[in-house]
């Protein structure tokens, strides 16, 4: 069974929607390690599933620094939702961090599902909040919590990744230098 359809069998759909959103997740995509998804300035409509791999979110900022805004990463998705709503070009890039597969599908193809189909309607709105409230509390964490206790919420919500993705690139997640993130490993291991 392919990730996509493990992931879809998680949201009680009839076999025959998860059916119709395996199917349409048609176009396939590969990457490379530090190969770019989406640029910025670019428009790209495409909502993307990853089957296997791990990207980046990131912006530039005023000091020429990446900044990494977040992980994507098997068994999730991304777009850029400003591009992908609102058709407006990038201000982020997706990069990948890992080499990916991915598949995609168009944002005409996948509101027409959504539009159609009530089971997808509520599951898109439900991965929304999902979304949504996940940002919020990564705000939060940022906001209230020292740099320790930050990197202690990203190790029990995204663990897995520590060990194969730079640590640069968790520090710039974390909005800490990546000397601080190795300070703090070394006195937490």
């Amino acid at each position: 069974m392919s990730v996509l359809k493990q992931f879809l069998s998680k949201s009680n759909f009839a076999p025959a929607t998860i059916e119709l959103l395996h199917t349409a997740w048609s176009k396939k995509r590969t990457l490379k390690a530090r190969e770019i998804l989406m640029n910025f300035n670019q428009i790209d409509t495409h909502l993307y599933f990853i089957e296997s791999g791990c990207v980046r979110l990131y912006v530039i900022s005023p000091e020429g620094e990446e900044v990494c805004l977040g992980f994507s990463y098997g068994g999730t998705f991304i777009t850029c939702f400003q591009t992908f709503i609102h058709e407006t070009p990038s201000q982020q890039c997706i990069e990948a961090v890992l080499d990916c597969e991915l598949l995609a599908i168009p944002k005409t193809n996948f509101f027409k599902l959504v539009n159609d189909n009530k089971a997808i309607a509520e599951w898109y709105r439900n991965s929304l909040e999902n979304i949504l409230t996940g940002h919020i509390q990564r705000q939060i964490e940022l906001l209230t919590l020292n740099p320790q206790k930050r990197y202690e919420a990203f190790l029990k919500r995204s663990g897995h990744l520590v060990n194969s993705i730079p640590l640069k690139h968790i520090a710039s997640y974390l909005m800490m230098k990546p000397e601080t993130l190795s300070r703090i490993r070394a006195k937490i291991s």
